[in-house]
């Protein structure tokens, strides 16, 4: 079964998609920050991830860059806020796979998640 990380600081929101993936029979767990996902990285293999963007202690761009830099090619959603055009183009340039604004429905991550796994 592939594995599913969800990056956000937001608790909450990352345990809450969690539970949606779960329900959709996906494997999924969470990290809470860039600096933690990393770490987990290292003995975790991913298939997939939603990173967000706004995090304190490493901001979704960077945590993004880092998991390229070591050399995991999944394919990573920014799941952020931001959603003007420029944060598209910034969040692509950085090595994210494709964007989705929030709030995001159900919907919207199913098709993620079947266009890119």
């Amino acid at each position: 079964m592939k594995h599913i990380l969800v990056i956000d600081d937001n608790q909450a929101a990352a345990d809450g998609i969690v539970r949606l993936l779960k329900a959709l029979k996906w494997s999924a767990s969470a990290q809470y920050g860039g600096k933690q996902a990393l770490e987990y990285l290292k003995d975790n293999h991913v298939d997939f991830a939603f990173i967000d963007i706004g995090m304190p202690d490493m901001d979704g761009h960077a945590t993004v860059v880092a998991i390229r830099a070591a050399g995991h090619e999944f394919p990573a959603i920014a799941l952020t806020g931001y959603g003007q055009q420029e944060d598209i183009d910034k969040a692509l340039a950085a090595g994210f796979t494709a964007h989705l604004t929030k709030p995001v429905g159900v919907e919207e991550i199913r098709a993620s998640l079947e266009k890119h796994l």
